[in-house]
């Protein structure tokens, strides 16, 4: 399986798990929006020293995934924790899952490459209906 088929494969498992547990979406907002927004929180990933990565999801090209332990590491084990009771996985997979859909969503949070301005929430709530379709 070429790397690609593997990416796409792993996105494909991130979507489905979304659609069958709408609280993974909330759950993702409420981080960003704990973190000041979509600048805060790159901002919070950028000065953990993962600003490629941070840079990357506002940027207009390809998206750089976080690991599990990096998302731990600058976002906190309970804040990680907190989702991962309320999705029902443990906090290693919802660290993972974080450092998979978290830069999907700055991503299309930020489009041309420029950080959102106006209501957050109304954004976060429509990007949420890309994932529950």
């Amino acid at each position: 399986m070429s790397f690609f088929e593997s990416l796409k494969a792993v996105a494909a498992q991130a979507v489905e798990l979304v659609q069958n547990n709408p609280q993974v979406v909330s759950g993702i907002q409420k981080i960003i929006e704990d973190n000041g927004g979509v600048s805060g929180i790159v901002q919070k990933f950028k000065d953990k020293g993962f600003t490629e990565a941070a840079s990357s999801w506002v940027g207009t090209g390809d998206n750089v995934n976080i690991g599990a332990a990096d998302v731990m590491k600058v976002l906190g084990s309970d804040s990680v924790k907190e989702l991962a009771g309320k999705v029902g996985l443990d906090s290693e997979a919802t660290a993972n899952l974080i450092g998979n859909l978290l830069p999907m969503v700055i991503d299309k949070l930020s489009p041309d490459g420029k950080e959102p301005s106006g209501d957050l929430t109304s954004q976060l709530s429509s990007l949420a209906s890309l994932f529950t379709k």
